[in-house]
């Protein structure tokens, strides 16, 4: 783990397994409390400026260069987020972006707002809580107001500037972004057919890493001979077959069903989960 800078008085909790780039910076401006959590990874140049809130982020979720967090109130940001370079992540007035957000590079989400003096009748000032879905994605140079909710699975296209909340599945676009109604980009997808997706994308893994790969009809098995900590990473099709596994084995287990997995820390583990979480299919932590 690379060195980073750290500046006033409060808490960093940052994972062993963690990744942090260089020129990270931890500045406290007052008290509060960063925790960066399993699998992360911190790129060059990231900005963390804590005024008393505390900053929380989840397991594999990913800053690049150069993003900027702020917190006044809080900030939490789910599992297997994605932010791209430059993205500015503001929690003055408090965030929670939910698990699976992708954020394209360039773009604002902002909590506060602050402009001219008060003394002067400036009206523009204030703090209002932001709300992001599991599984949104701003494409790109997008800006989220203060105040905004964004349900869950909502795709706002190349600089959309939200300035009001939108439901569940909706693709916006524009400035001020408006719903377009004749678009979408989920379709419905059947257990067995996501069974099926995940055993391709497994076997022409496994082919390519020199992984075994053992198959059942609920089941997947994938191992590595040459592994020194007896790690195997098991799917299982549905949640009753994924709980006995986990009762009876010392493996990683994933469900298909629910997208659960218990973490055990094995380097197999980390190679499998990683391949698939890009746009593939995202496991949540067991318990959450």
């Amino acid at each position: 783990m690379k060195e980073y800078k750290i500046s006033g008085n409060g808490n960093i909790n940052v994972s062993k397994s963690a990744k942090i780039g260089n020129d990270v910076q931890f500045i406290f401006q007052s008290p509060g409390n960063i925790s960066i959590g399993d699998y992360c990874s911190i790129g060059d140049g990231v900005k963390f400026i804590c005024s008393g809130g505390d900053i929380f982020i989840d397991d594999w979720t990913t800053l690049h260069d150069n993003c900027l967090v702020l917190s006044g109130e809080y900030v939490k940001i789910g599992e297997h987020c994605w932010f791209g370079q430059n993205s500015v992540i503001d929690g003055s007035g408090g965030i929670s972006i939910g698990r699976g957000v992708r954020v394209g590079m360039y773009s604002q989400l902002w909590s506060h707002v602050a402009a001219g003096e008060q003394i002067e009748g400036c009206t523009l000032f204030g703090r209002r809580p932001v709300d992001i879905g599991d599984d949104v994605w701003l494409v790109g140079s997008c800006i989220v107001a203060s105040g905004v909710t964004l349900g869950k699975r909502t795709v706002a296209l190349i600089g959309s500037n939200i300035t009001k909340s939108f439901p569940p599945n909706a693709v916006i676009a524009g400035s001020p972004a408006q719903e377009k109604s004749n678009l979408s980009f989920y379709k419905d997808i059947s257990l067995d057919e996501k069974w099926d997706l995940l055993k391709e994308w497994m076997q022409s893994y496994c082919a390519d890493s020199g992984l075994m790969l053992d198959v059942t009809e609920d089941f997947l098995h994938v191992r590595n001979e040459k592994s020194t900590d007896g790690g195997e990473v098991v799917f299982s099709k549905y949640k009753d077959g994924a709980m006995d596994m986990r009762l009876k084995s010392l493996s990683t287990v994933c469900c298909v069903e629910d997208k659960t997995y218990n973490k055990k820390f094995s380097e197999l583990e980390y190679k499998v989960l990683k391949f698939l979480s890009g746009n593939k299919a995202r496991f949540n932590k067991l318990g959450e």
